[in-house]
């Protein structure tokens, strides 16, 4: 594959993101020109909690953890980004700063899109402003979901409701794979491993889930749903 033809597909990669899907091919290109693709290895950190921030980035390949230490000492898992991601666009507007930081859980592929170039676009066209502080809007509205799950909900209703999120649409039976390592999606749920096995071994004994390794089917997503609600 020519460098033109990898520009090209990372382009429109980037063009499938809720942000610049309605982005011109020329404010497109602009933004494609200063970015450049970062080969991460497993560990390995692409920025630290308070770091003044440059770029943004995009998620080609692989998957990236943003974790913030917790009082215990231990890190705190904020979120756990797949390919196709878009993740810290929103330091352009919080002074700059990285709130978190990001780590390569597996070989990963990042795109770093520069932030100067990526203001000045948005400067000259204020419908593309007001579309990033929609999303900026949405991710708030998120963030604080999260937030009540953690301090209100039981370790049961944060993992049935993490696995529903999985579920697609209806109430079919459904086979899900876990996007990360059981240890990280407990992490994600402020809950420890024994906690989140314990829990999935209850749903096992429930009839509600089978279980193998990072494969789980879900026999009807409504009626895990009503065993949540009750507990």
């Amino acid at each position: 594959m020519t460098i033109g033809q990898m520009e090209i597909t990372e382009m429109e990669r980037l063009r499938r993101t809720e942000i610049f899907s309605v982005w011109s091919d020329e404010d497109l290109s602009h933004l494609f020109m200063g970015a450049r693709v970062l080969e991460m290895s497993v560990g390995q950190i692409l920025f630290l909690e308070g770091d003044v921030a440059t770029a943004f980035y995009f998620l080609l390949d692989g998957q990236v953890k943003l974790v913030t230490p917790a009082a215990d000492g231990h890190e705190k898992i904020v979120d756990i980004l797949q390919g196709g991601d878009l993740f810290a666009e929103a330091v352009a507007f919080l002074g700059y700063r990285y709130p978190v930081q990001a780590i390569a859980a597996m070989p990963s592929r990042v795109l770093a899109i520069s932030l100067t170039t990526f203001l000045a676009i948005l400067q000259q066209h204020q419908e593309l402003m007001l579309q990033m502080l929609g999303r900026l809007s949405l991710r708030l509205r998120h963030l604080i979901k999260e937030l009540r799950h953690l301090t209100v909900e039981s370790a049961d209703q944060r993992v049935v409701g993490y696995l529903l999120e999985l579920c697609p649409a209806g109430d079919s039976a459904v086979n899900l794979l876990l996007p990360a390592t059981k240890a990280m999606i407990a992490a994600r749920l402020g809950l420890t491993p024994e906690t989140f096995s314990r829990v999935l071994k209850r749903l096992r004994e429930e009839h509600l889930i089978a279980v193998e390794k990072l494969k789980i089917h879900v026999y009807r997503p409504s009626a895990l749903r009503r065993w949540a609600d009750g507990r």
